[in-house]
């Protein structure tokens, strides 16, 4: 076993695994291999858990960016207006291309997240804490198709 930087030893382990993404959020990973420390809980991934890793978190992007409405996404023409720049650049952008404005594609098309390009002009990183895109939704009135509108509210543990 190899020594930790706080004194403790790695310990080989397989199994389940629970990660805090810092945009996503709680992601699990089923039968993962991976070492962790006893004494202060560091963990070190073998590539084939980190590409398992890096699945997953590209997967739960995509089901939380779809769940959201089309009126809440810019055309890659009005988010390159909103950041002063033209279409071109904002498709040959580096920071853009590698995920730091969240966006979909539908029918050929990008769509960016309007949150996030007004996080990216502001900062220079439109990442944002995604479980808020459903927070800031949690109020709002669910149609459930008959004469009353009722409203619910998620809470979490």
């Amino acid at each position: 076993m190899c020594p930790c930087e706080c004194g403790g030893e790695y310990q080989k382990k397989w199994g389940a695994l629970e990660i805090q993404d810092p945009f996503i959020g709680p992601m699990k990973l089923e039968d993962a291999d991976y070492e962790e420390c006893a004494r202060c809980k560091d963990r070190i991934f073998p590539l084939e858990t980190a590409r398992a890793i890096d699945k997953q978190r590209e997967v739960l992007l995509n089901q939380i960016i779809k769940k959201q409405p089309l009126q809440d996404f810019f055309t890659a023409a009005e988010a390159a207006s909103g950041l002063g720049i033209t279409k071109q650049a904002l498709h040959k952008n580096r920071k853009v291309r590698r995920g730091f404005i969240y966006h979909t594609t539908l029918g050929g098309m990008v769509f960016y997240l309007k949150q996030s390009v007004a996080l990216y002009r502001e900062k220079g990183d439109g990442r944002l804490l995604l479980s808020e895109l459903d927070n800031s939704r949690s109020y709002e009135p669910v149609s459930t198709r008959r004469g009353v509108e009722t409203r619910y509210s998620v809470h979490e543990r």
